[in-house]
């Protein structure tokens, strides 16, 4: 890799580590497309899945609320599931292919948390649970149709998020064997870490000046721009080469 191609890399995580800590949603729909096109192979989503396993850890460690752990039993299976589907697709789906279908994830987890409104009951925990495990593992981006789901489940705030954070942390730690993370420097792994925590901090100190209601319309205006781009970016190198 260049010094470029580092350094993009490093906007990338800092950008979403922030829009996620000011709005709570956004990390790996705006890594992972960037990241895809930096990374070849499956390696750039396990770096996705390490450095959001980073962010998950953090706030489960920093938020009050109740772990309702009886969610990942109702979810436990579907989620396995997707995590299977998704690694078949990696072995199935051309390399070539890859960065374009991350980046059209990526899109698409952004029309889950517009449009998509699923139930509570186990019809959508099967649902929302293979779909999140299969595009997690895949693409990297489980996260807009696991917490669609969760947050219809009636809990509070607080233990809203640090539940959806455990259920997160989870498939984080699942689908990372099996991703693998790229061949690079030492370095590069620790600097990702700290740039993320960084990012996250600035992200929750902007919520002083930021309403809820702009932290979640900027956030996403960046993921449509950066996942938008990606894809543009995939389908002109898919088709030139």
């Amino acid at each position: 890799m260049t010094s470029e191609s580092f350094t993009v890399a490093g906007i990338a995580l800092l950008i979403s580590a922030f829009i996620q800590g000011m709005s709570g949603v956004g990390f790996s729909l705006v890594a992972a497309p960037a990241l895809a096109a930096i990374y070849p192979g499956p390696s750039a989503i396990g770096m996705v899945n390490l450095m959001a396993l980073v962010q998950n850890l953090w706030h489960i460690w920093r938020e009050k609320g109740q772990i309702h752990w009886v969610i990942l039993r109702r979810m436990g299976i579907p989620l396995l599931i997707g995590v299977v589907v998704g690694f078949i697709a990696i072995r199935e789906i051309p390399m070539e292919w890859r960065p374009a279908i991350v980046a059209a994830s990526s899109l698409l987890g952004l029309a889950a948390l517009l449009f998509w409104h699923p139930g509570s009951g186990r019809a959508s925990a099967a649902i929302s649970g293979t779909w999140g495990g299969a595009v997690n593992t895949f693409a990297g981006v489980g996260g807009p149709p696991l917490a669609a789901f969760l947050v219809k489940q009636g809990w509070t705030h607080t233990d809203y998020v640090r539940t959806q954070m455990v259920v997160f942390a989870s498939l984080n730690i699942v689908s990372l064997p099996l991703l693998g993370l790229p061949m690079t420097a030492w370095w590069v792994i620790p600097a990702g870490i700290v740039i993320v925590i960084a990012g996250t901090a600035l992200g929750i100190s902007s919520r002083r000046v930021v309403s809820p209601t702009q932290a979640l319309m900027l956030t996403k205006i960046l993921i449509g721009a950066v996942a938008g781009l990606a894809l543009v970016r995939a389908l002109l190198q898919l088709y030139s080469g």
